[in-house]
């Protein structure tokens, strides 16, 4: 694309390409837009590269020579539409014209295809297009966002009262360049401002449209430009790789931060990974659910239910979200989940559960990203949201779950019940998560829900460590009245978590930022986010590290990150200070402790904990163990 020279004052490349990089963002369109810079000694003038995916060349075509006005045509004296779509017909003359038309043009609406013929006009048109005024001054929502309400210039509204005057039964066409927007008498068309039903839309889906027209006719106008040419480029295998692999590492990178909480009595990574893959491949009847859905009524549809992304129609975008969408997606990861390691004798602690449903969580998000990541053409800012944004989401609603999974191991006397609880609080925190992006202004709500899921995931894991390897006598853990002791350390728990926000929004926030600049992940990307993914990493691992457990006490022994060491297994049990050598005098009564305890087999540090509860916790053991 080059500017048109007859046209308009050129643009600065840079600025040019911004417009249209917007004008492409507000039609859904993922596409890399270059600056070629003039060639001053050859002559060659400066140009815009414009690379997108072959199935939509010619649509995005037509945006960018689309200088970003409505059309304003005379529908009087309609003719037949010619046998070549967009065809221009010969000059003719309307009868009881006043003067002859210089030709026709054929609009034509896309939605109604099949439904309606092409609408045939006559030349010239009355406001924006060619030598005609520009015909826009404004638009915005009408009817509640089902409707546009044009603010039309002066000059297009002399015209209109002109043709009023010479013709008051006359009707009026409102196009965005070819595509049909309406068809109303001259009368209505003189309103101030003009509003607009879109033809085409009846009901709800009407919302969706006229949003949709809206975001395009609010994008930055463009000056008159000229495509000079037009190739297919070679496949591009280095970008189709990582579009299929990159999803997979990174969701495999968080299943690996989350075995970090299990590696006690870690579960077997092939069945993990099993459960991995079939999470993954829970993507397809997913999808063919939702789609049937979405087919049946437009109520049920995701796209419509936000009436065109509007904040007043959150009830119902809730609603639709969480049945279409959260309730589907979180049961088919659930089937596949539960149709494998449910069933497997290694599936034996309430952990598992959690486990098991953040591994097909995660594989379904793998899956799903596939398809992100190709339509954004690895899109730096779209690698970063969907990485720290909707893969632990992901994760977490497979956890909320996934623990109502694993805690049926001690707790089977209560059914389903409180299972169908968990999984009904998932789908709707899924849809809840959903609607907020799919909502104009309220996007930025995702991340206190994603941070409130976290918190919740924290409290879930903790919860599922206080037991051990469920046997046929566990289900007498319930009746018991155990004693906790939390041992931890908080501070830097929670410091390691504010550093996992942190550097999450730098990567993000580079993304971003690279997007807008370079639109395509290169060497300095790469170089820049390892960094930040080094910081995120060193955080993940030293919140694994520092998190809050309990240590239980109950009848049958002592249990502590999911490990059950029975009474009769303890050989000792001491108090050691957390700094020093476990020789020196313990008893401390500020700062901090260890309790070491000392197995046939093994030795385990319990701590830190204040020193005081640490001196309670090692008196509560030693009062079970004989000799301790």
């Amino acid at each position: 694309m080059k500017p048109d020279p007859a046209g308009a004052p050129p643009l600065d490349l840079h600025t040019l390409s911004r417009r249209i990089k917007s004008r492409l963002i507000a039609a859904g369109v993922a596409a890399d837009v270059q600056r070629i810079q003039p060639d001053t000694a050859g002559g060659a003038p400066g140009r815009i590269r414009v690379v997108v995916d072959a199935d939509v060349v010619d649509p995005v075509n037509a945006l960018i020579l689309w200088p970003g006005d409505i059309s304003v045509y005379r529908a009087s004296g309609v003719v037949p539409a010619p046998s070549r779509p967009g065809a221009e017909a010969p000059a003719t003359s309307s009868p009881g014209a006043k003067a002859p038309e210089i030709g026709r043009t054929t609009l034509v609406d896309p939605l109604a295809a099949g439904s309606s013929q092409p609408l045939v006009v006559p030349l010239p048109a009355l406001a924006g297009r060619d030598d005609a005024p520009p015909a826009l001054a404004s638009v915005n929502a009408a009817k509640g966002g089902r409707a546009l309400a044009f603010a039309l210039e002066p000059e297009t509204r002399s015209a209109l009262a002109s043709l009023a005057q010479q013709d008051p039964r006359a009707d009026v066409v409102f196009s965005r360049d070819r595509t049909v927007l309406a068809t109303i008498p001259v009368t209505e068309a003189l309103a101030t401002p003009v509003v607009v039903d879109l033809d085409g839309d009846p009901g709800i889906a009407a919302y969706a449209r006229a949003a949709n027209v809206r975001r395009l006719l609010q994008s930055p106008r463009l000056p008159p430009m000229t495509r000079v040419a037009a190739a297919r480029l070679p496949v591009h295998l280095g970008l189709a790789t990582a579009c299929a692999i990159l999803p997979f590492v990174l969701s495999f990178a968080w299943l690996l931060f989350l075995r970090r909480f299990d590696r006690a009595r870690p579960e077997p990574m092939w069945l993990v990974a099993a459960t991995f893959a079939l999470g993954a491949l829970s993507v397809i009847p997913a999808a063919g659910v939702e789609l049937g859905l979405s087919s049946t009524s437009p109520w049920l549809d995701p796209a419509t239910a936000t009436l065109g992304g509007q904040w007043r129609a959150l009830p119902l975008s809730l609603a639709v979200f969480t049945l279409a969408v959260g309730a589907v997606e979180e049961g088919a990861k659930w089937l596949a989940a539960w149709s494998f390691a449910a069933h497997r004798h290694e599936f034996d602690e309430p952990v598992d559960g959690i486990i098991y449903g953040s591994a097909a969580s995660l594989g379904f998000a793998a899956a799903e990203n596939v398809k992100y990541f190709a339509i954004g053409r690895m899109s730096g800012a779209v690698i970063a949201a969907r990485t720290f944004m909707t893969v632990p989401a992901h994760m977490f609603f497979g956890a909320i779950w996934g623990y109502a999974m694993g805690r049926h191991l001690i707790a089977r006397k209560e059914g389903l019940g409180p299972w169908l609880r968990f999984f009904a609080l998932a789908a709707f925190a899924h849809g809840a998560f959903d609607a907020m992006l799919a909502t104009d202004g309220l996007q930025l709500l995702a991340t206190p829900i994603v941070l409130a899921l976290a918190v919740a995931f924290v409290w879930l894991l903790r919860r599922a460590l206080r037991h051990g390897t469920v046997t046929d006598e566990g289900e007498a853990i319930v009746e018991m009245r155990p004693s906790y002791y939390r041992v931890g350390s908080p501070r830097a728990f929670y410091g390691c978590a504010a550093g996992m926000v942190v550097s999450a929004f730098a990567v993000t926030v580079l993304g971003s930022y690279y997007e807008l600049l370079h639109h395509r992940v290169g060497a300095l990307f790469v170089v820049s986010a390892s960094m930040l993914l080094a910081l995120f990493g060193l955080a993940s691992y030293g919140a694994s590290e520092t998190i809050p457990l309990d240590v239980v006490l109950d009848g049958r022994g002592l249990t502590f990150a999911g490990v059950l060491t029975k009474w009769s297994a303890i050989a000792s049990v001491r108090l050691a200070p957390r700094k020093g050598s476990p020789s020196e005098p313990s008893g401390r009564k500020d700062g901090a402790a260890f309790v070491e305890v000392q197995t046939a087999g093994r030795s385990m540090r319990l701590g830190p904990a204040p020193a005081a509860r640490a001196a309670a916790l090692a008196e509560a053991i030693a009062e079970n163990v004989p000799g301790a």
